[in-house]
């Protein structure tokens, strides 16, 4: 990904054999007398094009400069030569009177990650673009190149560019690759970027394989910042010793991506596209947009980008390994499992990604209608062993990379001996998960991780809590849970990450009212969903999904079922099952077959609640239509046929009592033979 980045950084840096001549006695009194040059120093970054002139070849997408008043021009720019790029300290020269001058009001620069996209447009410096200019443009403005060497299979000249001794050209054929201009002195990053123009385009920071910052891309414009050396270890300098510009591309764009994928889905998606319509066939683009749209509930979007990255890269495992989590998500559990043990066969020279997809594998066998957990174990401690020993790597990837594996194949773990059949699973549970947690607060504190590793864990605890039937009091994990995700919450800038943040804390929620349920503790139940309620609706509101549906109305239907079953108080009952109703009726079609029971399930319960409350008709139809989809979950092999003798016993119940004895009688034959048939 980074290593075009690199490779331009690497010419940057990289010395010449030719002497340069040093600065003069003269050169000091020269740098006071900065206004003569700065108009043979321009670098062009966005030029007003008249409208009706034709847009350059190189431009993509339509420019919009800056307003200005009508004939006025930009002012030449000259990093060497601005106030805002002093000179380093010289001897002191006899203080003039000053004087005042007219200042030109300037607009606050709006801050970047909240303007409006930006026109793509690569930059030029005095008449040379790269991509466009040719070697005879070059030397028709420049001259003739003071050394020509090679570099990477690359033609590269060096000039002297007024007021700079070294200016370096890459050319690729007969064209421009990349300008390398090389400042006397360093200056700081954010001063450079406002003297050309580039303050309100979201930079991104590029570094090597061991995470050391070697510079600074503006996308936009093709321009890339290589810093000067920093003295203090893991801290950039953030100054600016050469400017580099190179033509627009989609690398930049798709490296500014995965920075802010984690935060801003929608800036995210804005560079990948952007990344895609300049290279449309950039399988890591289609990768991470997958990814970006799975996040936001667009799983068949989501799909079709992911099986595009792995079709134009099919030996890539990450690739292979994301397209199987999106499979699974969309219900297709044998193709995602067949994705992934390829991803384990083709990583097997990258430990790191073997570890994930080890870990994802486990994963999916733990998933599903058919849960294997004692297969899924095995997996998730096969992901712990590899990635254990990668944790120590001084590359900070692969190391960060496996310290996130060990974290979720220690839950994964706890998953599945919470779910699974084991003796004392509580206490089993309890030691695994403690893992997770240590491991999660290693990543935050010593690897400047996100704290949603740990918001993760703790959704993640309570989930497991279900599995151990009401064993482990959730109090102090949802306590953390509310605290960690309201932060994250109230800190995310883009509704569609705070929408997916405010679904993991609702169904998190949903996980205590499940555990307290099952404790019998059923104010704590009630609090802790009508809090699920407010987040999943909210979430449902930003980004609807029939998952959050579905999963809404299946709260509303527990809160009712409270008040009915806890407190015999079926008024209170319906007014949650009245909020359920809609939003799981018309689910069926679409369900996968072990919802369908679960489905019928609940649609009986608040049948008897109707009853009681003399909504008789209704009371019949729903416990119709649940037994319905209870007979068609048993002929599909999820639901036991025993489970149909309480609804047929209710439905005879009713049915008698509005007069209609004969089929109350036929009802109650058939719960009979049911009874009987589970007896023998």
């Amino acid at each position: 990904m980074r290593s075009h980045y690199l490779w331009i950084l690497a010419v940057a840096t990289a010395a010449w054999a030719v002497p340069v001549a040093g600065p003069s006695v003269a050169d000091d009194d020269a740098r006071q007398s900065d206004k003569t040059i700065q108009s043979s120093g321009e670098i062009r970054i966005l030029e007003s094009t008249p409208a009706n002139a034709k847009s350059p070849k190189h431009k993509v997408g339509v420019p919009t400069p800056a307003k200005r008043k009508p004939g006025a021009k930009r002012a030449p720019v000259d990093p060497a030569a601005s106030e805002l790029l002093p000179t380093p300290a010289t001897k002191p020269t006899t203080e003039q009177p000053k004087t005042e001058t007219a200042v030109e009001p300037r607009s606050p620069i709006p801050d970047p990650m909240e303007a409006p996209p930006v026109s793509v447009e690569t930059a030029s410096f005095k008449g040379i673009t790269p991509g466009v200019s040719t070697k005879d443009d070059v030397a028709n403005s420049w001259g003739r190149p003071r050394n020509t060497s090679r570099d990477n299979g690359l033609l590269v000249h060096l000039h002297s560019v007024d007021p700079f001794k070294q200016v370096e050209v890459s050319y690729a054929g007969e064209k421009v690759s990349s300008i390398v201009i090389r400042l006397e002195h360093s200056f700081p990053a954010d001063a450079v970027a406002k003297q050309l123009d580039l303050a309100t385009i979201r930079p991104v920071l590029v570094s090597n394989e061991l995470g050391e910052i070697l510079g600074l891309a503006y996308p936009e414009r093709g321009v890339l910042f290589a810093f000067e050396q920093s003295d203090k270890p893991g801290k950039p300098s953030m100054r600016v010793l050469q400017i580099i510009l190179e033509t627009v591309s989609a690398e930049s764009f798709v490296l500014r991506a995965e920075t802010t994928m984690e935060s801003r889905y929608d800036l995210s998606r804005r560079d990948l596209e952007q990344a895609l319509k300049l290279e449309p066939n950039n399988a890591r683009a289609h990768w991470l947009l997958g990814r970006v749209l799975a996040a936001t509930e667009r799983h068949e979007e989501a799909l079709a980008e992911t099986g595009k990255a792995v079709r134009l890269d099919p030996d890539n495992p990450q690739y292979r390994a994301t397209h199987a989590q999106v499979l699974a998500q969309a219900g297709l559990l044998l193709e995602a499992v067949q994705h992934t043990q390829r991803a384990i066969e083709t990583s097997a020279d990258r430990p790191h990604i073997k570890a994930r997809a080890t870990c994802l594998l486990g994963d999916l066998l733990a998933s599903g209608s058919k849960p294997n957990f004692k297969k899924a174990l095995t997996y998730h401690t096969k992901a712990i062993r590899i990635a254990d020993q990668l944790c120590s790597s001084p590359h900070p990837a692969i190391r960060v990379a496996a310290k996130e594996v060990l974290i979720d194949a220690h839950l994964g773990a706890a998953h599945d001996i919470a779910w699974g059949e084991y003796k004392e699973k509580d206490k089993a549970v309890v030691r695994w998960l403690e893992h997770a947690r240590a491991a999660a607060a290693d990543v935050v504190e010593n690897e400047w991780g996100n704290p949603l590793l740990l918001f993760h864990v703790y959704t993640r605890t309570l989930s497991a809590y279900v599995g151990v039937r009401g064993k482990i009091d959730p109090a102090p994990v949802v306590k953390a849970t509310v605290e960690v995700g309201e932060k994250l919450i109230a800190a995310a800038r883009d509704p569609g990450r705070k929408a997916q943040l405010q679904w993991e804390l609702g169904t998190a929620l949903y996980d205590a009212v499940q555990v307290c349920q099952m404790r019998s503790e059923n104010e704590k139940a009630l609090k802790y969903g009508q809090a699920a309620a407010k987040y999943l609706a909210e979430a449902n509101r930003v980004n609807p999904s029939s998952t959050t549906t579905l999963l809404l109305g299946r709260l509303y239907f527990r809160l009712g079922a409270i008040h009915a079953l806890g407190d015999r108080d079926h008024k209170a009952a319906i007014v949650w099952f009245d909020k359920a109703l809609p939003l799981l009726k018309g689910q069926s079609a679409e369900e996968p077959t072990d919802n369908l029971g679960r489905h019928g399930e609940a649609m009986v319960s608040m049948g008897v609640s109707y009853w009681q409350t003399g909504q008789r008709e209704k009371a019949v139809e729903l416990t119709e239509q649940g037994i319905r989809w209870m007979e068609r979950a048993v002929r599909q092999g999820s639901l036991d046929r025993s489970t149909l003798a309480v609804p047929y016993g209710n439905l005879a119940a009713m049915h008698r009592n509005l007069g209609d004895g004969k089929k109350a009688d036929r009802l109650l034959e058939l719960a009979g033979r049911i009874k009987e048939a589970k007896l023998k």
